[in-house]
């Protein structure tokens, strides 16, 4: 055991270290949340790879509908996602499409989308390890686009009503423009961790740090309520500094019944992201 955390340690330090002098970085919307839940705690969830062989169901599917920047961009996003795991593997795949406002006199609109497939590996019953690679391509004038495929690396754990998670993300290729050279991802290191407390009324704080190899710092910070399981009610906020995603505060619920699951978030204290919101729904085994 000892030799596993001093191996996952070692590689993840191998790849901070390999950030540079800060650079323009490009498809930000590879660092956006997709999960109403942790959106309405002020994205304090870390949805990795390796959260998976962890997960105390079998199966989970789910779709979510996204409005983002309303105010200002108007991007709509629409995604799929499913994850399961089997004994100790754990396997997902998910898709998001995101479609922009369209442009004054043309037939064309701004469109974003970003295929993940991700496993894990759950060395204990409560520490585990995953990597997710995602393609993600912009396709911002009708004859010009660009993407680029990159990787989330993580480490995760449980201890009694405590867990954690930390790792690397958006690490891959550089993006080509045809202008001004080459611009880098949005990289970061992130380390979050969340304490639950109660039986039938249960209390959820959660914490997440980001730091991108920009040299911008962000972090969030996040409770959740929830009564037998069934009714949730969330509130956050997350501080985004110079990253790529704007400080906001959020709000949020989530419905439970049986197997299905209806999550909501809004956005809100912020003049770039107010009236943002994101709901979707789910089925876990």
């Amino acid at each position: 055991m000892k030799k596993i955390y001093l191996t996952l340690s070692s590689c993840l330090l191998c790849i901070v270290a390999i950030a540079q002098n800060p650079v323009s970085e490009a498809l930000p919307f590879v660092q956006l949340d997709y999960n109403p839940a942790s959106i309405s705690m002020g994205s304090t969830y870390i949805g990795s790879a390796a959260m998976v062989p962890l997960s105390d169901s079998n199966l989970n599917a789910g779709a979510l509908y996204q409005s983002y920047m309303p105010e200002i961009d108007g991007t709509q996003y629409m995604g799929v996602g499913v994850s399961g795991k089997k004994d100790a593997l754990g396997l997902s795949l998910a898709f998001v499409r995101g479609k922009g406002a369209g442009i004054t006199g043309e037939k064309f609109s701004p469109s974003e989308m970003m295929l993940n497939i991700g496993a894990g590996y759950a060395f204990t019953e409560n520490l585990s390890a995953g990597i997710n690679v995602k393609y993600a391509r912009d396709q911002i004038l009708s004859d010009y686009s660009h993407g680029a495929v990159a990787a989330d690396i993580f480490v995760a754990g449980k201890m009694d009503r405590f867990d954690y998670a930390g790792g690397v993300s958006s690490i891959g290729q550089k993006v080509a423009s045809e202008s001004t050279g080459s611009f880098r991802l949005p990289s970061a290191a992130t380390l979050g961790c969340g304490y639950t407390v109660g039986e039938e009324h249960v209390l959820r704080t959660r914490v997440k740090a980001d730091f991108y190899f920009s040299k911008a710092v962000a972090a969030g910070i996040g409770a959740e309520y929830a009564y037998k399981g069934m009714v949730s009610a969330r509130c956050g906020y997350h501080y985004g500094g110079d990253s790529v995603i704007p400080s906001f505060a959020s709000a949020g619920l989530g419905l439970h019944i049986g197997d299905f699951t209806i999550d909501a978030a809004y956005l809100f204290a912020s003049d770039v992201l107010k009236n943002s919101f994101a709901v979707s729904a789910g089925v876990r085994f």
